[in-house]
């Protein structure tokens, strides 16, 4: 039992370091969201934190810095709302909207006169999330939605260990030692 026990543990310990590993490798231009049929890179920071940059997965709670940069000038003259929503495996974002939205930002033109805005939010719980972008013309004869899943805290350690568990359990065990034949191969032999 304790053999399992420290194998469990080094095994988290060796996810963690090589989700830490890829965390590190993110680049934002690789953090691209499809709004509409434009494009907006996704990317956050943590100043208090480290210097780093990441987009798939926020390593640490607290306050996170969140940049949006639009890729083409159509969205610059668009209305946008931004909402950070917790993913609780919804179907379709506009399910239980108000229930699972952690950080709105209301209509406006943020992207107006450089393509980017930012805004910080305060993460108090693991989890994953979804950056949800709403992009609507001042007619309201275009409106474009986007979404980019991210996470923030240790999941991905966790969630790497425990598939390597479910896959160990759910691996078939040999029901014989492999150096000795089985009963029915010792009946053929006969």
């Amino acid at each position: 039992m304790k053999g399992r026990l420290l194998f469990a543990a080094l095994l988290a310990c060796v996810c963690v370091s090589i989700a830490q590993a890829q965390i590190r490798a993110e680049h934002p231009r690789h953090c691209v969201m499809s709004v509409g049929p434009t494009q907006m890179m996704f990317s956050a920071f943590q100043e208090n934190q480290s210097d780093e940059i990441f987009c798939r997965h926020v390593p640490t709670l607290g306050p996170t810095m969140i940049i949006l940069d639009a890729r083409q000038v159509e969205l610059r003259d668009m209305n946008i709302e931004i909402r950070v929503l917790r993913n609780v495996g919804q179907a379709d974002w506009r399910d239980d909207l108000d229930a699972n939205t952690v950080a709105v930002l209301p209509p406006q033109k943020y992207l107006a006169d450089k393509g980017t805005t930012s805004f910080t939010h305060n993460f108090v719980s693991d989890g994953s999330y979804v950056a949800l972008v709403r992009a609507t013309s001042d007619d309201g004869a275009k409106e474009y939605v986007g979404q980019y899943d991210f996470s923030v805290g240790e999941l991905v350690g966790a969630g790497c260990a425990l598939a390597m568990w479910r896959r160990k359990r759910a691996a078939p065990r040999p029901r014989f030692a492999p150096d000795k034949p089985s009963p029915s191969a010792l009946r053929q032999s006969r």
